[in-house]
C-alpha cells in the first residue's frame, strides 16, 4: 500500500479518536474538537489530497464502527469532506506558458483568498444543514434556549436568580435564537481556518510542504463574497428558517472580511516602529470586546477603494 494511504488512514484514525474523546470528556471537549481537523490537514498538506481523502474516509469509518452510522456520517459532513476539499484546493496549481509557448515560466497555486471564500460558503451550508436537520425555526430555537435558561443551564449560570429574571430570559432567548446560526458558522469557520493555518505552518517547518505557503497579508476576497454578504444580510431579516439561514451565511461572510481587514492591517503597518503595538491592540480588542471585529470587517470591505496595502507598498519602496 502506498505510504500516502497509510499516512491518511492513520490521520483519520487520530482525528476520529479526538472527536470520540471529546464526546466522553467534557473537561477537554472544546480543545479536542478544535484540534480534530488538524491530522487531516497534516496528511493533506504533507502527502497530498489523496491522503486527505483517505483520512476523511477512515475517520468516518472509525466513528461509524465506534458510535454508529449516524456518527460516521456526521464526521464526514462536518469534518472529513470539507477538509479533504480544502486540501485539494490548496494543492491545485497550473504552470502557464510564456508568450512564445516555450515551457512554463511560473507555477500559479490556488489563491488562499478563494479558499477562504469557499470555507465561508461551506460554513453557511453546514449551519443550514444543522438548522434543517434539527427542524429549527426562530420560534422553536427561541423556545429551546428559553427552556435551557429556565432550567439547569440557567441555574448554573445564575445560582441566585438575580440576573436571569423572566424578562431577561425572554430578551436573551430572542437574541441568542437570532445569533445562534451565525455563532455556529463563525465558530466552525474559525476552527477550520485555524487548523489549516497551523497544519500548513507545521508541514512547511518540517520540509514536507507540497506548495509554498501563501502570503496571507495579500488576502483579497473575490467580489462575489461581498455580494453574498449583502444578500445574506438582507435574508437574515426574513422570518422563520430563511432568516436563520441568512444569519448563518452573513456571520461566515462577515468573518471572511474580518480576515481581509486583518490582512490589510498587517500589510499597511509593515515597516512601522509601532507595528507590534498596533497589531497587539487589534487582536486583544477583538478577543476581549468583540465589537472591534466589525470595524476591521468594514476596513476589509473598503480596502478596494482605500488601497491601503498599495499605499504601504509604495511607502516602503525605496526611491
Amino acid at each position: 500500500m502506498p505510504r500516502q494511504y497509510l499516512i491518511g488512514f492513520g490521520a483519520g484514525v487520530i482525528s476520529a479518536t479526538l472527536v470520540g474523546a471529546a464526546a466522553v470528556s467534557k473537561a477537554l471537549a472544546g480543545i479536542l474538537l478544535y484540534l480534530a481537523p488538524l491530522p487531516l490537514c497534516l496528511a493533506g498538506f504533507g502527502w497530498g489530497s489523496r491522503a486527505a481523502l483517505v483520512a476523511a474516509l477512515a475517520g468516518g469509518l472509525v466513528m461509524a464502527l465506534s458510535f454508529g452510522p449516524v456518527a460516521g456520517i456526521v464526521f464526514l459532513i462536518f469534518l472529513g469532506a470539507p477538509f479533504a476539499f480544502f486540501c485539494r484546493l490548496m494543492l491545485l496549481s497550473r504552470a502557464p506558458e510564456n508568450q512564445e509557448g516555450v515551457g512554463a515560466i511560473a507555477v500559479e497555486w490556488y489563491p488562499a483568498s478563494r479558499l477562504v471564500g469557499w470555507a465561508a460558503v461551506i460554513a453557511g451550508v453546514l449551519a443550514t444543514f444543522a438548522i434543517v436537520a434539527l427542524g429549527f425555526d426562530d420560534t422553536a430555537l427561541r423556545e429551546t434556549i428559553q427552556s435551557e435558561l429556565q432550567g439547569a443551564t440557567g441555574a448554573a449560570l445564575d445560582p441566585e436568580g438575580t440576573l436571569l429574571t423572566p424578562e431577561n430570559i425572554e430578551t436573551l432567548s430572542r437574541t441568542l435564537a437570532k445569533m445562534m446560526p451565525a455563532i455556529f458558522s463563525v465558530g466552525w469557520l474559525t476552527t477550520a481556518l485555524l487548523n489549516l493555518w497551523i497544519g500548513g505552518m507545521i508541514v512547511e517547518a518540517s520540509g514536507r510542504a507540497l506548495r509554498p505557503w501563501p502570503q496571507l497579508d495579500a488576502l483579497e476576497l473575490p467580489n462575489a463574497v461581498f455580494f453574498a454578504l449583502v444578500g445574506s444580510l438582507a435574508a437574515s431579516f426574513l422570518p422563520g428558517q430563511m432568516g436563520l439561514i441568512g444569519t448563518a451565511f452573513a456571520g461566515a461572510f462577515l468573518l471572511a472580511f474580518v480576515l481581509q481587514g486583518l490582512a490589510v492591517i498587517h500589510a499597511a503597518t509593515r515597516g512601522m516602529s509601532t507595528r507590534g503595538l498596533i497589531l497587539a491592540a487589534v487582536y486583544v480588542g477583538i478577543f476581549i470586546f468583540g465589537w472591534p471585529a466589525i470595524v476591521v470587517a468594514i476596513l476589509g470591505i473598503a480596502e478596494p477603494m482605500l488601497n491601503l496595502r498599495g499605499r504601504a507598498a509604495n511607502r516602503n519602496t525605496p526611491d
